[in-house]
This record gives structure tokens, C-alpha cells and sequence, in this order.
């Protein structure tokens, strides 16, 4: 009788591990989804202003210890091509050092290549790896001279 039951409870597991599998995947990918989406949400918001650019004529606004800082792209940035950046950064800021990372993807350390001009303007330009990704989250990390914590501003490449 032991065998009998044993037999059932094998036979209704093998007809429902398919659903039960589907069930598994599905709910491992939306909640991975879901932690992605809140990790770049919770980066992108500062104060309201948002440290997220969506690109108005090249150009976003940042903040840097609560003062808006301005970066303006030369052209909006694509993969493959030299993109020249300037910021404006609130008096007395000065970056040690600058790398773009990606986000959704690994692509390494992509430096910025940033020259001090004067009154808190800084030039320099940057080239971002191609990638198989259609839509490609990134964030340009500026490390500020006697400032533990990195700054960032997020943007995207389509």
C-alpha cells in the first residue's frame, strides 16, 4: 500500500514539475528585475534634483554636496566615438579623479580624461566601449579631493 501511495505522489509530481519550474523562473526574474530597478532608482534621486541625466540640448544637471553642478556632452554619447564633456562644478571642487562604469553590464573602468580650466570649469573627453546591450545604463564616477564618498551622474546609451 506504502508503494501505491508513493507511486501517486510521484506520477502528480513529475505531470505539475514543469508549472512548478515556470513558477520558479518567473519569480526569479521579476524579482531580480525588481532589485535592479530600485538599485538605479534609489542612485538616481538627490535632493529632488536627481543625479540622473536626461540629456536637454547635451547638457544635465548633478549635485555635488547640495550645489548643482553642469555637465554638457559635446554630442549625446554612443558607443565608439570621442565625446568631449565640460563641467561646472561649485567653487572649490576639485576632482582627484573621474571613470565611467557600466551599470547593466561589466564594462570595465572607461576613464575621463578631465583638465582643471578656471573658476570650477573642467574639460576633458572619454570614449565608451560598444556592447550588446540595446539600452546601456552608465555613471560617470567624479572623485572630489577630501571627499570620501564618489559623486555621480547616471545617463543612458541607446
Amino acid at each position: 500500500m506504502l508503494k501505491n501511495v508513493n507511486k501517486k505522489q510521484t506520477k502528480i509530481l513529475h505531470n505539475n514539475l514543469p508549472l512548478l519550474a515556470i513558477l520558479v523562473v518567473a519569480g526569479c526574474v521579476y524579482f531580480a528585475h525588481k532589485f535592479q530597478s530600485s538599485a538605479f532608482t534609489q542612485n538616481s534621486v538627490v535632493n529632488g534634483i536627481g543625479n540622473s541625466c536626461t540629456f536637454v540640448n547635451e547638457t544635465c544637471e548633478f549635485l555635488i554636496r547640495e550645489d548643482i553642478a553642469i555637465a554638457h556632452f559635446s554630442t549625446p554619447p554612443v558607443p565608439e566615438e570621442s565625446i568631449t564633456v565640460s563641467l561646472s562644478l561649485p567653487q572649490g571642487i576639485v576632482i582627484e579623479s573621474a571613470w565611467i562604469e557600466g551599470m547593466n553590464m561589466y564594462m570595465g573602468k572607461i576613464p575621463v580624461l578631465l583638465e582643471a580650466q578656471a573658476n570650477g570649469k573642467w574639460s576633458g573627453w572619454f570614449m565608451l566601449g560598444s556592447c550588446s546591450e540595446p539600452v546601456m545604463r552608465w555613471q560617470l564616477r567624479l572623485n572630489i579631493e577630501g571627499v570620501e564618498q564618489p559623486h555621480y551622474l547616471y545617463f543612458v546609451t541607446q
